[in-house]
């Protein structure tokens, strides 16, 4: 049986509370264990209760604990979640303990050695490839991507690069100002609205990422789109990533076109869509939910053919989420490096900054676009979207400085 662990990011006793409650831990005990400090926290999900007792047991007595249900404690079958606390000492012991041991703690056991041996690779990943160009992470801490949005309707700057000639210059200004990956779109994914004609959005995007491609060629190209015969013009014509927010859902060739094409791709979290995702979006646990989704997306892209080196992911800020849930988010961002993808972030000037900063317009939205920027880069995030690049890059390089002293 295949277990989903999660490495949770618990920094305050809030945080702490909220998760131990929905596990279904005693109020009590989870009173108890909050005030207990441990580097990490593994969410395991559909775990044999048998297990999950013994487990709790062998964990107590490596000065550790495993969170888990009232209900689970005195039951005799069922599943459960739960969560290991303690340190990699402590659970790298349980691995060899529960090795060969019943109710499912064999695999339990191997999936936790796999897990801790991935945890290493994630953070000593050093270099991205997308198309030709390999990025030294440890030289750039995280890639920029300029957004060149070439409709009249998007939610910033719609209508402002509209015209080929103004979407031309607006292109060269990107990369004059640093950034690694211009992003192209010809069609606004802004909340409420509603699709335009392929033909139209090709229109849009193709003569643009033509003209990139002549002119650039360390600049690599992103294709913001759901539609796969978008996505194959553009990489003809010169593009190196798919960008697609219905996670390679929304076409049923999009998944082929990205295996044939060798291109990067970039998975997105969204419930909904464009026009409807704003609706009163909901989630039990926001968090667990996009990871989970990711989770499905990434393995059927491996399972398609797809190079694992090729997928980034995205948790879809402002993509049917309300502004806690975008919160929520930001706050776990490094939750989403466990999945051992690189982790691309776009909070640019996007509407919940605006309704923290008192319902600021997007225009006004800059050092808090910058602000969520900084804190994703400091939470893990390789690439962030943005408008602002020049801006963008300066707050980024004090924040790497500061970090990597």
């Amino acid at each position: 049986m295949g277990y989903k662990i999660r490495k949770l990011n618990l920094k305050t006793k809030k945080q702490g509370l909220e998760e131990f409650g929905k596990i279904g831990a005693s109020l009590p005990g989870q009173h108890i264990m909050v005030n207990k400090i441990f580097p990490l926290a593994l969410k395991v999900k559909d775990v044999d209760v048998r297990a999950a007792n013994i487990l709790k047991q062998e964990m107590l007595s490596r000065g550790g604990d495993v969170v888990t249900s009232r209900q689970s404690l005195i039951k005799s079958e069922g599943l459960a979640n739960i969560i290991i606390l303690g340190t990699e000492k402590a659970i790298s012991s349980l691995i060899d303990k529960i090795n060969m041991q019943p109710f499912g703690l064999k695999e339990l056991s191997e999936q936790l050695a796999e897990y801790i041996a991935l945890g290493e690779a994630i953070y000593t990943r050093k270099i991205i490839k997308i198309g030709p160009v390999d990025f030294n992470m440890d030289q750039e801490g995280a890639l920029i991507m300029g957004i060149l949005n070439v409709t009249p309707d998007s939610f910033y700057d719609g209508g402002q690069y509209f015209e080929k000639s103004s979407a031309f210059r607006r292109a060269e200004e990107i990369i004059e100002q640093g950034a690694h990956i211009i992003d192209v779109g010809g069609m606004s994914t802004r909340p409420g609205s509603k699709p335009v004609s392929l033909d139209e959005e090709l229109s849009r995007t193709i003569p643009v990422i033509e003209h990139v491609a002549k002119n650039s060629k360390k600049t690599p190209i992103s294709i913001d789109t759901c539609r796969s015969e978008v996505a194959k013009r553009a990489i003809n014509a010169g593009a190196a990533i798919i960008n697609d927010i219905s996670g390679l859902s929304g076409d049923n060739k999009m998944m082929e076109l990205a295996f044939q094409s060798k291109s990067s791709i970039i998975i997105m979290h969204m419930q909904g869509n464009p026009e409807n995702m704003q609706e009163n979006p909901t989630y039990s646990d926001v968090v667990d939910e996009v990871y989970d989704y990711l989770c499905e997306r990434t393995l059927k892209a491996v399972e398609a053919g797809i190079e694992k080196e090729k997928i980034i992911v995205d948790p879809g800020i402002g993509f049917g989420k309300k502004v806690e849930h975008n919160l929520e988010i930001l706050s776990r961002f490094c939750e989403f490096n466990e999945m051992g993808y690189p982790v691309l972030a776009g909070v640019s000037r996007k509407f919940f900054i605006g309704n923290l900063l008192g319902g600021l317009s997007a225009e006004e939205r800059l050092e808090g676009s910058i602000a969520a920027a900084v804190y994703a880069f400091l939470s893990g995030a390789s690439i962030l979207r943005v408008h602002d690049i020049k801006e963008t890059l300066r707050a980024l390089k004090i924040a790497k400085a500061i970090r990597d002293v």
